[in-house]
């Protein structure tokens, strides 16, 4: 029914509305729902049908595509939160940002050690593998030959914000990590936190926000390839352009290279699961990822950790909290009142 109702709308995306569904954005959406539903084949064809259009490609520059230099005008987001769709400002930088001098920023959402450490080595190896250093060096210092999205992505402790150097382990600093204001991993995004709004008012920013971008289209149609064990030359090929676009060293990280002959399907899928999670850090698709793929039991019974240091020769990260999942988590608990208006209903499981 949704590619019936797709087929009916407009091809091109509008002028001043972007917001609104044309034929590919709502086909783009229906491929999401078809990937998280474990329906393969539908959504490699929509994904497909949306590559072979030719109406979107990636935008040339990773770090400024999430900066007003990109959000402003691009052909890689296919569902918009532009600034026609809602009334007000936007607050990414109040929400996101840290609180520099006079500045907005709340550091709200802030990443954790466990992203940090998932960000792969510009020639594409995990930190574990790599032989260039060990994972301590890569530990202490996340700028260590890694891929350029880390950079693009995340700013903390030594990095430069507004040309000051960040020291998020000095008292009188506004980013001292125990400030309320600052962030507790001693990590911000990046994303969306553009410096020309780091004196404005909170609500004051005017940014337009991806809600499905063209690379979700190639890494679907790659994951939905790999988990029907068909890793086919233009999967490999959708890959290889998110890989070059963020900056890797394609001598190494083209998945076309015969060191990647010998993958068996499990090491496609690490390989699809990271980089999907590194290419949309911050853009709200994580934790579907993980309730769809059930690995929650894994990666969400950890604690929150921050910033890694070496203390007395030990290495030493910022706690935050306990967290835990339980295998009932996996659906959410029907609100009291849904029971009450519906007698047929049972609550799930473990609530």
């Amino acid at each position: 029914m949704a590619e019936e109702i797709a087929n009916r709308l407009p091809e091109e995306e509008y002028t001043s509305d972007r917001y609104m569904f044309n034929k590919y954005s709502l086909k783009a959406l229906t491929m999401r729902y078809a990937l998280y539903n474990e329906r393969y084949e539908l959504a490699a064809r929509l994904a497909k049908e949306i590559m072979d259009s030719g109406n979107y490609s990636l935008y040339p520059d990773y770090e400024a595509l999430f900066m007003y230099e990109g959000t402003d005008s691009n052909n890689e987001f296919i569902m918009w939160q532009d600034m026609a769709s809602h009334s007000g400002g936007t607050y990414s930088f109040s929400h996101l940002g840290p609180h520099y001098r006079t500045g907005p920023g709340e550091s709200f959402v802030v990443p954790l050690k466990n992203l940090v450490d998932s960000y792969w080595t510009l020639q594409g190896n995990k930190i574990d593998e790599d032989t260039r250093h060990t994972r301590e060096e890569y530990v202490l210092n996340p700028d260590l030959n890694r891929d350029p999205r880390f950079e693009a992505t995340i700013i903390g402790h030594g990095d430069i914000f507004y040309e000051d150097t960040i020291n998020i382990y000095n008292p009188n600093s506004p980013m001292f990590y125990e400030n309320t204001r600052a962030s507790a991993s001693g990590y911000w995004w990046k994303k969306f936190v553009d410096e020309a709004d780091a004196f404005r008012g909170a609500c004051s920013g005017d940014m337009n926000f991806p809600l499905l971008r063209y690379a979700e289209v190639l890494l679907t149609y790659a994951e939905a390839k790999i988990m029907m064990g068909e890793p086919d030359q233009l999967s490999k090929n959708a890959i290889n352009l998110i890989r070059e676009r963020a900056g890797l060293d394609m001598t190494e990280a083209d998945v076309t290279l015969p060191r990647y002959s010998s993958y068996s399907q499990q090491d496609w899928i690490d390989l699809i699961w990271n980089e999907r999670r590194i290419e949309f850090a911050g853009e709200g698709l994580r934790y579907d990822d993980i309730i769809r793929w059930r690995i929650a039991e894994d990666v969400l019974n950890k604690p929150a950790l921050g910033h890694t240091r070496k203390v007395n020769g030990e290495l030493q990260s910022l706690f935050i909290e306990e967290r835990r999942f339980e295998p009932h988590m996996y659906l959410w608990p029907f609100h009291e009142s849904n029971l009450k208006v519906e007698p047929g209903l049972s609550q799930n499981p473990g609530y």
